[in-house]
């Protein structure tokens, strides 16, 4: 089973300081927003598949058909997993997203702190908004989770943003990994509270160098292992990290120069064109990987 990570728009209400559209103002400026076209995601991801909504630049819930985004991937059986901030939808809106998502489903909500410390990374996020969403999903089939990052100025409050997650009714709390502390000393928590609360995830990013063990092969049995990226514009990437960084390794793999859209092509005769099985071949050894594969696989001991 092929497994996507999809970005249905990539529209967003935020204004979180180390997302690339924060970084790449300017850049982000002068494009257009787009949303990816319903038809023809459908149609190229086929039944059954497993779907991740995460976008790099926007937010899924942002489309402004992702009611019927949803319904028509439902439809063809699909498993959906949905990243967003959780903001600035109604009740009402959160309900009838509830009538369409099963016990196959999740939520993850990225929350970062309660009340007083949220804002200060997710930008523009409206709690009460948020707080309203999630108590309007209690009854539901779908799994949630609240995903946590911690800064230094919500360390104090993971073990609370826990014990709320839990009233609220979330089935999961989750530290995420990240690296978005870097270069910004401000915003780095505070060894301690990592080691503590991640004691057994050994590859947390911090200080600048990765402890992973990790190795950039995204290939089991001769088929991508990893979840498939398509942009809001519909153009496919070998993974989310090659799309989010594809400025900087547009050489590496350019899906306009090669029209890898899933408007004019299917996913079989991508997957067999020799550019994409060449990048893909390039991850199963550290010599052969490109760059990006090898920074954000973390890869190590040169193998």
């Amino acid at each position: 089973m092929v497994n996507f990570h999809i970005e249905p728009t990539s529209k967003c209400t935020l204004e979180c300081p180390l997302c690339d559209r924060t970084w790449f103002y300017e850049t982000f400026k002068k494009r257009n927003l787009h949303e990816i076209n319903i038809e023809h995601l459908v149609k190229f991801v086929g039944p059954n598949a497993q779907i991740t909504m995460c976008g790099n630049n926007g937010d899924p819930i942002y489309h402004s058909k992702f009611h019927e985004l949803c319904e028509k991937l439902k439809d063809n059986n699909c498993a959906l997993h949905i990243h967003t901030n959780g903001s600035a939808k109604t009740k009402a809106w959160w309900s009838k997203l509830n009538q369409i998502l099963n016990k196959d489903d999740c939520i993850t909500f990225a929350i970062d702190g309660l009340e007083d410390t949220n804002h200060l990374y997710r930008k523009n996020a409206k709690w009460n908004s948020i707080i309203n969403a999630i108590k309007s999903l209690k009854e539901r089939q779908f799994k949630m989770i609240w995903q946590f990052i911690p800064f230094k100025h919500n360390q104090h409050q993971i073990l609370a943003a826990g014990q709320l997650s839990k009233k609220l009714g979330f089935d999961e709390f989750k530290l995420l990994q990240s690296d978005r502390w870097l270069g910004k000393t401000e915003l780095m928590p505070d060894r301690e509270y990592v080691d503590s609360y991640y004691e057994h995830q050994q590859d947390v990013l911090i200080d600048g160098s990765y402890k992973a063990d990790m190795k950039p092969n995204c290939l089991k049995n001769d088929q991508p292992s990893n979840e498939l990226y398509i942009d809001a514009e519909g153009d496919f990437y070998p993974c989310c990290w090659i799309g989010t960084y594809r400025y900087k390794y547009k050489h590496v793999f350019s899906p306009k120069e090669n029209n890898f859209n899933i408007k004019t092509n299917s996913l079989q005769s991508i997957l067999e064109n020799g550019k994409v099985k060449d990048f893909f071949e390039s991850t199963k050894h550290f010599t052969s990987a490109h760059e990006c594969c090898k920074i954000q696989c973390g890869v190590k001991n040169g193998k």
